[in-house]
């Protein structure tokens, strides 16, 4: 039987050819199929979710697919998923001076929940306003529409300083509460122990640890159950 195969599109955008790599790495080394559907955009990918059997999924999504479908964890990395807070030029470079003030973010993603959840805890008050992708935020940003936002770091760091121009890093999260998590569809459970075997040894093989390289990640780490993301979700008023 072949397990169809949905990434994140914020990954195959960027690193379409390494993926497919790495899951006919995966393929291999566990002797199972797989079938990797063609997503490069949110609207293909989301229609995958009704028949899919294995994905890499942002933290939000993999709640949702989890939820819809009982999907069952496998595996994190250490390339966390984190925020930038950012200002207009013109603004106070200070979380301190965010109190009372606008910040634009992109609603229902994990960055702006994380960037509610570092001014929560320091206890600056400010009104969110949404836009619909992170370039809306930092060109909104630059424009002076809003002195402050959150974009998702991943985004922020394949910048050019010319796109960044007009704005200033003011905070650049380091919470670790979750990265991108590999889910197995509950018909396929038996196989979660075994790909998780092989993502865990992936450092200490030289294919799969050059793979990693290219994917920006060091190594991969169990994820047993997402009641640590539900409840971190939970916990944060946006």
């Amino acid at each position: 039987m072949t397990l169809k195969v949905a990434i994140c599109p914020h990954d195959t955008t960027k690193n379409k050819v390494v993926w497919f790599e790495f899951i006919t790495y995966i393929s291999r080394k566990t002797d199972l199929k797989f079938s990797v559907e063609n997503c490069l955009d949110f609207d293909c990918y989301y229609k995958t979710f009704p028949y899919i059997d294995f994905i890499y999924a942002n933290p939000l999504d993999a709640l949702k697919i989890h939820k819809e479908r009982n999907f069952i964890p496998v595996a994190g990395n250490d390339n966390y998923d984190e925020v930038v807070i950012i200002a207009n030029e013109k603004e106070k470079p200070d979380l301190e001076a965010i109190s009372g003030n606008t910040v634009l973010c992109v609603k229902n993603q994990f960055a702006s929940f994380l960037g509610v959840h570092i001014l929560q805890k320091k206890g600056i008050d400010f009104y969110l306003d949404y836009r619909n992708s992170w370039q809306s935020v930092l060109n909104d940003v630059a424009k002076g529409e809003a002195p402050y936002g959150f974009v998702y770091k991943d985004f922020w760091v394949h910048l050019s300083e010319l796109s960044k121009k007009g704005v200033i890093l003011i905070h650049e999260s380091n919470e670790k509460v979750s990265s991108h998590i590999l889910m197995v569809s509950p018909e396929h459970k038996e196989n979660r122990d075994k790909i998780l075997n092989v993502l865990e040894e992936m450092p200490n093989d030289q294919e799969g640890n050059e793979i990693l390289k290219k994917l920006n990640i060091n190594k991969w780490y169990p994820v047993n159950s997402l009641e640590y993301l539900e409840k971190f979700i939970q916990e944060v008023k946006v």
